[in-house]
């Protein structure tokens, strides 16, 4: 379908040639456009020969490019393409029917993927996207792979058609992309023999595998219908880490260490931080950054009369524990830090970023001169948490005031009514 034009900027190149929002581009130099990223692969010619429709007429526009002047295009938003596929551990599937609307999205877009870094499955695309993908050199991609075992891939992933994933990344290796990967390990299903199988594919020369990344399935209690499935446990996430440990680009979710009591890696295992969106490498950029800026939060502390509570989930108290008696060693009784239990997805979920506010105002209890700390992976960008109350909000049942501080302890901000 022709793509849409949203807005035309100002004293830009489209504009002076005449294009107005509400037109849609047909072609660019002869390809077809469809997308924000056809727009900007092709767009970026010298001379831009634009088909484009208006009042269902067909007008044709060139368009000369001097590298000073912007284009100007803005497209309208990019509708995501969904996921075909009927996972035995889709999140979506797990979620109540009282959480932000963004999360029912079951998004598996390649486009999005190269963009912003989202992990998609391969399995909607056509021969046609993957030739666009080769042509455009969409690099990296960011892959769930989950296995290499084409029997276990399709049960996995419960689609319909025929599929192969080692081949698809082979086909796309071949061709110069290059992608970071990921598998969600499920006890009893691509564990152990499968997950070694699979690390030791994907570790093959003939992949342009720049990462593999392991992370344990999440789980809530919201499963009655779906497939009967368990969480890791401590000593399966120790084997996993001796196993990964094997393979030099298999890099290990933060929950695999923390469940099993394993000692975080240092900096140099993380690299350049690829997969710090999939619970890869936080702890120990968290740590890095409390202990580069320890003095600086410490004294702000200082400078307050209140007292603090660090909120968070059960997986990092014990981390969030070390921080606060580290502040306290300075300034004595000055924090403390207080688990919440997930009673609104589930004991099972114990991530800090899945904490509801009900499940906050229900089991924190203040004293009249503490303040709580919160990090901001609670929240999203528009700052509301999973069951869609506002930051603001929150900080006004709480007492009007509250510090929030980035979710690797990057920087901190004051939230008040």
């Amino acid at each position: 379908m022709p793509l849409r034009i949203d807005y035309i900027y100002p004293n830009s190149l489209a504009e002076e040639a005449g294009l107005q929002e509400e037109d849609l581009i047909i072609s660019i130099n002869n390809h077809l456009i469809i997308d924000f990223l056809d727009l900007q692969f092709y767009g970026a010619d010298e001379v831009l020969e634009i088909v484009f429709k208006r009042d269902n007429e067909e007008r044709i526009v060139t368009i000369l490019q001097n590298w000073e002047t912007p284009l100007g295009i803005e497209p309208k938003p990019h509708k995501c393409r969904l996921c075909v596929n009927n996972c035995i551990f889709c999140f979506v599937d797990q979620m109540r029917n009282d959480i932000r609307k963004s999360l029912y999205i079951k998004d598996d877009d390649f486009r999005l993927s190269f963009v912003f870094g989202n992990f998609i499955t391969l399995t909607n695309l056509t021969d046609k996207d993957f030739a666009k993908i080769i042509e455009q050199k969409l690099s990296p991609l960011y892959i769930s792979v989950h296995t290499t075992n084409p029997i276990l891939h399709k049960q996995m992933l419960r689609y319909k058609h025929d599929f192969n994933i080692l081949e698809k990344l082979q086909f796309l290796s071949k061709h110069g992309i290059e992608f970071h990967t990921q598998i969600v390990v499920i006890p009893g299903w691509n564990d152990k023999e499968e997950l070694e199988r699979s690390l030791s594919d994907l570790s093959s020369e003939e992949l342009n595998v720049l990462s593999i990344g392991v992370v344990p399935i999440g789980l809530t209690q919201y499963r009655d219908e779906l497939e009967p499935l368990r969480t890791v446990n401590a000593d399966e996430a120790k084997h996993i880490l001796e196993l990964a440990n094997k393979y030099e680009k298999t890099l290990c979710s933060d929950e695999f260490f923390l469940l099993s009591n394993s000692i975080v890696p240092p900096e140099e295992y993380y690299g350049t931080y690829d997969q710090l969106e999939n619970g890869v490498g936080m702890v120990r950029m968290l740590l890095g950054n409390w202990q580069d800026s320890r003095d600086e939060f410490i004294d702000m502390l200082a400078a307050e009369p209140n007292r603090f509570v660090f909120v968070g989930g059960k997986l990092a108290h014990s981390l969030m524990s070390e921080i606060s008696n580290e502040i306290n060693h300075e300034l004595a009784g000055k924090s403390r830090a207080v688990a919440i239990k997930n009673l609104f997805l589930g004991p099972t979920v114990t991530v800090t970023g899945l904490i509801a506010v009900q499940d906050i105002l229900e089991q924190v209890f203040l004293k009249e001169d503490e303040i709580p700390i919160f990090s901001k992976g609670m929240f999203n960008d528009n700052e509301v948490s999973i069951d869609d109350v506002p930051m603001q909000e929150l900080c006004e049942k709480l007492g009007g005031r509250i510090l929030v501080i980035d979710e690797e302890f990057a920087d901190w901000f004051w939230v008040e009514n």
